[in-house]
């Protein structure tokens, strides 16, 4: 018999699987013989182990500027603004480059 750690590995991998295969959670478990319900159980599990294993993280970004805004210091400033994602504390300057906000944006979805 696997120990529940061999399990939790096991399970994280079709997890994983299932989340790359684009599927959904009930078309994935029927094509896997697999109960829906097992499914969100080891789920639940795996997302719990995983907030245990984390910890809190911060990540200094630093704006692109512009030329003209060479004279502006990376202090935060009252106009700036910050983001708070998954433990991670972005502030983001008033000049902020929309394209690399999106950009950053689209990595933290992907944590």
């Amino acid at each position: 018999m696997r120990s529940t750690e061999e399990d939790l590995l096991l399970w994280e991998q079709r997890i994983n699987e299932r989340i790359l295969s684009r599927m959904t959670i009930e078309d994935w478990c029927k094509r896997n013989g697999i109960s829906k319900y097992k499914y969100h159980y080891w789920n639940h599990l795996i997302r719990e182990k995983q907030k245990s294993n984390k910890e809190d993280t911060f990540a200094e970004i630093t704006p692109i500027l512009s030329n003209a805004d060479n004279t502006i210091s990376n202090s935060a400033k009252a106009a700036d603004f910050q983001i708070f994602f998954n433990n991670i504390q972005i502030t983001v300057p008033t000049n902020f480059n929309p394209a690399s906000l999106t950009g950053l944006m689209k990595v933290l979805k992907e944590l």
